[in-house]
């Protein structure tokens, strides 16, 4: 009878463990792998509208380019902020500045940036989608179809720094 008293309180405590476990993964208490199931993917017309909400409310919505700075700095889609996958830490809390953000919609190069999705699952997993608001969006499109359908694009213009000038004026003079 003792054997089976211990045997009994042993599957007792592998069950508690298991539903304790299961209750803390839907609360989203463990992080894991994202499933692309968990992605809200949005083709050229839901991005642009979003990016007319945004117009209209600039805290409303977000575009994030996931392409490398001198990519972003060519071109992007005008508003959006370049912040790359490793720039989003899963040891901290989401950031209150990207919070505050009703829609927060991805996109990197092309159709198959990888990138762009590792960003989106990356977020997901930092808890920018909660049970009440699922902010993260991956505009599959990306770069090359926003720049080619003519839609509005950001450039930055970085200056040449004066050093630089300095040394090409003075091999033109020699």
């Amino acid at each position: 009878m003792m054997q089976q008293t211990g045997q009994t309180s042993r599957q007792w405590t592998l069950i508690a463990f298991i539903a304790g476990f299961m209750v803390l993964t839907v609360l989203g208490g463990c992080r894991g792998s994202v499933s692309d199931k968990k992605i809200d993917f949005i083709d050229l017309n839901r991005a642009m509208e979003l990016y007319d909400e945004g117009l209209e409310d600039p805290e409303k919505v977000l575009f994030i380019d996931v392409r490398k700075a001198e990519r972003f700095n060519a071109g992007h889609i005008k508003g959006a902020r370049n912040i790359r996958v490793n720039e989003i830490d899963l040891k901290y809390e989401a950031d209150p500045e990207l919070l505050k953000f009703d829609h927060l919609v991805v996109y990197g190069e092309n159709p198959g940036s990888a990138s762009a999705r590792a960003m989106a699952k990356r977020m997901i997993e930092a808890e920018y989608n909660t049970i009440l608001k699922a902010r993260v969006r991956l505009f599959l499109g990306g770069w090359v179809v926003w720049e080619s359908s003519g839609l509005p694009i950001g450039i930055i213009e970085i200056e040449d720094d004066p050093a630089d000038e300095e040394t090409t004026q003075t091999q033109e003079d020699e």
